[in-house]
C-alpha cells in the first residue's frame, strides 16, 4: 500500500512541476521578457547628447561622443588649448547609424590624443555646418598627489525627473572632480526618451568632466538571451581591453596609481559568459601593479534588498577579490544603501578584505533587508558619493539627496600594502530604516511586525557599538 502511495506522490510531483513552471512564467512574463513598444523619436539636426569620456590614457586623451539626425553625413570636432591659446585643431569623427522600432539616429565619436597634462581645452562638435556650444575640460596634472571623483548608483529616473538636481549638488560639492562614475541602470528602459532624459539631467556636467560607467540590466533588452542596447555602446567610449564578447563594457583603466575594473554582471547569462569575465578578471588582477584596486559592477555581491541574493557573482568574484587584495567594490542594482567593511577575507583571514558599497540615486525605492554584513544601511534615500584617492588613503563620503552627510570611511594603506578601514559614519545621523510606502501594500501585517522587530533590534545593536 505504501509503495502505491509513494508512486502516486511521484506522479503527482512530476505533474505539478510543469504546472508550477507555467504559472511562474505567466506571472513573471512582463518582468522577465516583455519590452514595451518604443515611442517614435526624431533626433535633432544640431549636435545633441554630447558626452566627454576616454578610451585610452585618462591623463592625455579624451573621447567625445554625440548624437544627430541621420541627414547629416559628416561630423567634426574642433578644439584648442585654452591655457596656451594655440590654434584650433579640426578632427573628423566616426559615424554610426542605429535604427530601432522608434526611429533612427546617427552617433559620432572622436578621440583626442597627445593632450598636455594640467591644461584647459575648449571644444565643440558640428554636423553639416551646425555646431554645438563651446565646452571646456581640464586634463589631470602629472604632479597631482591626489584626485577625487563623483560616484552615483542607479539613476532610473522618470521623464522630467529630478536626478539632474542630485547631479548638480554632487558637482557643486566637488567641482574639480576628475570624473563621474555610474554603476549601471542610468535609464529606466532602453528607449530613446529615457536616454534623452539621462542627458538632459547631465547637461553641461557631462560635457565638462569625463563620464565612465558599467552597464546595468536596464540598459539591456529583455529576452531569454538579453542584448545590450546598441545606444549604450554608441554613447560610451571605453578602453577596448576586455573579453572579446564584452569589448567596451568589460574593461579596465588606470588613473594615477589606481586600477579601475568594470564588469558587466548582467552580461553573465550562462556558464560561458560568466567564466569569460571571471577568467579575464583573474588575469587582470594577476598583472595589476597599481597601489589601489577598485572594481565597479552593477549587481552587488551582498544584497541590501529583501528577497535578493546574488550568490553566482559572489561565488565567481569574491575569491578573486580576496586573493588579489581588491580594496573597494562599488555596486548598485539594489535601491537601498549598504556599506560593509568587515566581511572576512577568505584567502587571508588576518587581512582586511575589500570594502563593499551598494548605492542608488533613483526615485524608485526598494525594501531593505536587515543584514549583519552591512555596517551601515539606508532606505527611502537617494544618494551621491564623493571619493578622494591619494597615495596612502581612499576617503569615501556619502550624502543624501538633501545634502546630509550620511556615511563615510577611509581606507588607509601602509608601506607594506596592508589596509585599515576607519569608520567615519556620523554619530548624529541615525540609519534611515523606515519602510518604503510600497512596503505596507506588499507585505502582510505579520511581516510588517517582523520588520519593526528587526528594525528595533538593529537600532539596539548600533547603540551597543
Amino acid at each position: 500500500m505504501s509503495l502505491s502511495i509513494n508512486k502516486f506522490r511521484r506522479r503527482l510531483l512530476w505533474l505539478l512541476i510543469p504546472i508550477i513552471f507555467a504559472i511562474t512564467i505567466h506571472l513573471k512574463w512582463d518582468n522577465w521578457f516583455y519590452n514595451p513598444p518604443e515611442p517614435a523619436y526624431f533626433p535633432s539636426s544640431v549636435p545633441d547628447r554630447i558626452l566627454l569620456t576616454w578610451s585610452e590614457d585618462p591623463c592625455i586623451t579624451r573621447d567625445v561622443t554625440w548624437q544627430c539626425d541621420t541627414a547629416s553625413k559628416i561630423g567634426l570636432l574642433q578644439f584648442f588649448n585654452a591655457t596656451s591659446a594655440k590654434d584650433t585643431i579640426v578632427l573628423p569623427s566616426s559615424r554610426r547609424v542605429i535604427k530601432t522600432s522608434g526611429g533612427a539616429a546617427a552617433y559620432y565619436r572622436v578621440g583626442i590624443k597627445d593632450l598636455k597634462s594640467g591644461q584647459k581645452y575648449s571644444y565643440r562638435v558640428g554636423n553639416e555646418g551646425k555646431w554645438s556650444d563651446w565646452n571646456t575640460f581640464k586634463t589631470c596634472s602629472s604632479s597631482d598627489s591626489a584626485y577625487s571623483f563623483i560616484f552615483i548608483g542607479d539613476v532610473q529616473d522618470s521623464i522630467n525627473g529630478k536626478s539632474g538636481d542630485l547631479f548638480r549638488k554632487a558637482y557643486a560639492s566637488l567641482p574639480d572632480a576628475a570624473f563621474m562614475l555610474f554603476i549601471g541602470d542610468m535609464i529606466e528602459r532602453p528607449h530613446d526618451e529615457y536616454w534623452k532624459e539621462f542627458f538632459r539631467e547631465g547637461g553641461e556636467i557631462f560635457r565638462t568632466i569625463p563620464v565612465v560607467a558599467s552597464p546595468g540590466n536596464h540598459e539591456y533588452h529583455k529576452a531569454i538571451i538579453q542584448k545590450i542596447d546598441p545606444r549604450w555602446m554608441a554613447h560610451f567610449s571605453f578602453p577596448q581591453n576586455g573579453p572579446k564578447d564584452f569589448l567596451g563594457r568589460v574593461c579596465y583603466w588606470d588613473y594615477d596609481d589606481t586600477r579601475y575594473i568594470s564588469m558587466d554582471t548582467n552580461g553573465m547569462q550562462g556558464i560561458c559568459s560568466s567564466l569569460s569575465q571571471r577568467n579575464w578578471l583573474k588575469k587582470v588582477l594577476e598583472n595589476t601593479k597599481q597601489r589601489w584596486k577598485v572594481v565597479i559592477m552593477h549587481h552587488p555581491l551582498y544584497s541590501t534588498t529583501r528577497g535578493q541574493d546574488y550568490f553566482i557573482e559572489r561565488a565567481l568574484f569574491k575569491p578573486l577579490f580576496d586573493k588579489y587584495s581588491v580594496d573597494l567594490v562599488l555596486q548598485g542594482h539594489d535601491h537601498a544603501y549598504g556599506r560593509s567593511a568587515h566581511i572576512p577575507n577568505s584567502a587571508f583571514p588576518e587581512k582586511q578584505g575589500p570594502v563593499y558599497v551598494v548605492t542608488h540615486a533613483s526615485p524608485k525605492l526598494y525594501d531593505i533587508k536587515f543584514t549583519k554584513e552591512m555596517d551601515r544601511l539606508g532606505t527611502n534615500t537617494q544618494m551621491y558619493q564623493l571619493i578622494k584617492v591619494s597615495k596612502d588613503s581612499i576617503c569615501y563620503r556619502a550624502y543624501t539627496f538633501e545634502g546630509t552627510y550620511y556615511d563615510g570611511f577611509t581606507i588607509v594603506k601602509n608601506n607594506a600594502g596592508t589596509n585599515k578601514v576607519i569608520d567615519y559614519a556620523p554619530y548624529d545621523v541615525k540609519e534611515n530604516l523606515t519602510p518604503t510606502p510600497d512596503f505596507f501594500r506588499r507585505y502582510s501585517k505579520k511581516e510588517i511586525e517582523k520588520y519593526n522587530e528587526e528594525m528595533k533590534e538593529r537600532e539596539k545593536e548600533k547603540l551597543r557599538h
